[in-house]
């Protein structure tokens, strides 16, 4: 064989090989083909609506599988399939075991068309439109952008500058649908008429005429400008609409106003114009009458009347004149006088004043100041006349006659001018040694409490001292608690304290302080004896010594066998003390001084005989002492001698038949 033939039978067989290999492989292929469509099991996926199945798109998102048509092919379920066709929402649904080799139902949603129309025109006009769409209203607004399902529709464009107009829409799925309207205009007419007539007539902006005038305008806002020589411009903005396309307009035209500068003096007073008040500058009516009134007070009021021509701007001067009127001061005492607070001099005092308001103060060391308001007037005197008090009768002339303070407790004001014999006679039945006759002059305002102080009053100061029912007298209390008290009480009302204390232990006393302090024994046997009284008594119901019925807490029929000595055939019903005020007021308008509890009084105790004959005015005692004077009777004294006033005791310590009760002075300088 030769070379050549050896080689075409090489090709030859090499050829044969390759279509026994093609073949083999081509058989495989369809014999695996043929197993897996025997072991796979296919799902149809079936589309809604129909349409939407011809272009259908199907796309395996997650597992195993793959599409031949609208069927899927897996092994397993739980498979993620995604199914797309034009105009239609892409829908995404899970495929699992138990759906596999069945029908899979799956309806796919329309798209909505998009809707999209502008007006043509005035962009400002085209933002009042409204649109309507099978009874479904929108806007205003010039461009309507809307999704629509897709089908057919009407569209109703209203514009109230413009006529109604109708559009017939095809709205397709998944596409847009854009317009561009211009609206049917609406035709009007504006009749322009003035009084007087003959003004021009500018429309926006353009020269139109004169009036009366008729003008055809369409329908939208239209700018009315009238100008005539002499008279104020007018201008207004009127508007054709499809519902009123006549507008008629009749101007009353005015003036121009005139302007008024004004010069005043002097300033800051009242400006009335025809009896209006009025600020400058001033713009008026021109052609017409105005009264302008210029006013201050302590000026007289002056009035001119002006007309002003167009546009002519006019000046004014107002310079008023003071009105003065004469005031006379006079005083007793003389006094130094103050006028608005600059001094005048001393009165008497005659002096010109503006016709305002003033405030007149007359004032003088020791007297209380008097402030008088006058006002005076034009050609007129007034007299102003005053009596100065003292410090002391303005005080007796306010002063209540009975108040309570802070603490609740009660006081009576005692104006007291007389002279009281203290003590007794050494031939007075039941008199003491001690009771040395003095005489005394009482002369200083002061006020008593009408009650003796109570458990309750004292508790507010020191609880740990009022043991007992709250209404019956603090008892057991030394002199210094009581003097301490009085001092409490006067802090808590921010008046002067009357002792002087020294590490809480009283050193002495201060007799011009208007402070709280105990009554002075001169006080005490005052009140006692012969206030409320025509003579000085011996007891203090009065001389007669059979104690009247309820009269006092003494010691009566009950203490028999409890005290040495009582009251026969007397019964005051109590053991013991008594609450406050249980008894009859006593001539004084106090009460339970000729009983109850024994009480302190502010003097220290001595036992000497006074010095002299010579009367002591408001006596105080002593700064300081050991002892302290206690006067009065108490639940334990059935004696003359611890019944009359007169009987006083030196005590240093409280006990517990012992109380107290207080008093202040009205004034604590001297009564002048």
């Amino acid at each position: 064989m030769n070379p050549f033939n050896k080689k075409l039978a090489q090709a030859k067989n090499r050829q044969k090989r390759v279509y026994l290999i093609a073949g083999g492989t081509l058989l495989a292929v369809l014999l695996l083909m043929t197993v897996l469509f025997v072991v796979l099991r296919g799902t149809r996926i079936e589309i809604n609506p129909r349409d939407a199945k011809e272009d259908a798109v199907y796309k395996v998102d997650q597992g195993i599988g793959f599409f031949l048509g609208d069927t899927i092919y897996s092994f397993a379920g739980n498979l993620v399939v995604s199914v797309f066709s034009p105009g239609f929402k892409a829908a995404r649904v899970l495929i699992d075991s138990a759906d596999l080799g069945k029908v899979f139902p799956l309806a796919l949603s329309e798209l909505p068309g998009h809707l999209v129309v502008k007006v043509s025109g005035d962009d400002i006009l085209a933002a009042e439109t409204s649109w309507r769409i099978n009874n479904r209203v929108m806007g205003p607004s010039d461009t309507l952008d809307i999704e629509l399902d897709a089908g057919r529709y009407t569209l109703i464009i209203d514009n109230p500058f413009f006529r109604l107009k109708q559009v017939a829409l095809e709205i397709a799925r998944g596409e847009q649908t854009a317009l561009q309207e211009l609206l049917p205009a609406v035709n009007g007419l504006l009749s322009i008429d003035s009084t007087p007539m003959g003004a021009a007539v500018f429309l926006d902006n353009e020269k139109a005429g004169q009036t009366p005038l008729q003008l055809e305008r369409n329908g939208g806002h239209h700018e009315v400008r009238l100008v005539l020589t002499n008279y104020a411009e007018t201008l207004e903005q009127l508007s054709i609409t499809r519902g009123s396309p006549r507008v008629s307009r009749n101007y009353q035209l005015a003036f121009k106003k005139g302007r008024v500068r004004l010069n005043l003096v002097p300033k800051g007073g009242t400006l009335l114009v025809n009896g209006v008040q009025r600020s400058a500058p001033l713009v008026l009516d021109a052609t017409l009458k105005h009264r302008l009134t210029y006013m201050k007070p302590g000026f007289y009021p002056e009035t001119r009347t002006i007309r002003l021509a167009a546009g002519q701007e006019k000046q004014i001067f107002f310079q008023l004149k003071p009105e003065m009127g004469r005031v006379e001061i006079i005083s007793h005492p003389q006094a130094t006088v103050l006028i608005d607070n600059k001094d005048f001099g001393t009165s008497p005092i005659r002096t010109d004043l503006l016709a305002v308001p003033h405030e007149i103060t007359i004032k003088k060391p020791g007297y209380r100041s008097v402030v008088r308001r006058v006002k005076p007037k034009g050609g007129r005197v007034q007299k102003v006349s005053v009596s100065l008090l003292t410090e002391y009768q303005a005080r007796l002339r306010q002063a209540p006659r009975e108040f309570t303070n802070s603490a609740g407790i009660k006081f009576k004001l005692f104006v007291v001018s007389d002279v009281l014999t203290m003590g007794a006679p050494r031939s007075q039945k039941g008199q003491r040694a001690n009771e040395f006759e003095k005489k005394i002059r009482l002369t200083k305002p002061f006020y008593a409490s009408i009650f003796e102080i109570t458990n309750r009053q004292f508790a507010a100061f020191d609880s740990k001292k009022a043991i007992g029912p709250a209404n019956i007298p603090v008892t057991s209390v030394s002199w210094q608690a009581a003097a301490v008290f009085c001092n409490w009480l006067s802090e808590k009302e921010k008046i002067s304290p009357f002792y002087r204390t020294k590490k809480g232990k009283v050193t002495g006393f201060d007799h011009t302080a208007e402070g709280y302090r105990l009554l002075s024994e001169g006080e005490w046997e005052w009140l006692a004896r012969k206030s409320g009284k025509t003579e000085q008594t011996l007891f203090t119901w009065g001389d007669a010594r059979v104690i009247p019925p309820k009269t006092a807490n003494v010691a009566d029929e009950s203490a028999r066998g409890q005290v040495k000595f009582f009251v026969p055939n007397y019964k005051d019903g109590y053991s013991g003390a008594a609450p406050v005020g249980s008894f009859a007021k006593e001539p004084s308008g106090l009460f339970d001084m000729a009983g109850n509890v024994s009480e302190w009084v502010h003097d220290v105790y001595f036992i000497l005989p006074p010095k002299g004959k010579k009367i002591a005015d408001n006596p105080l005692g002593e700064q300081r002492g050991v002892a302290h004077v206690v006067k009065g009777a108490n639940w334990r004294s059935g004696t003359i001698t611890t019944l009359r006033p007169a009987f006083k005791e030196g005590l240093t310590a409280g006990r517990d038949d012992l109380g107290f009760r207080i008093g202040r002075y009205l004034y604590g300088g001297k009564n002048e």
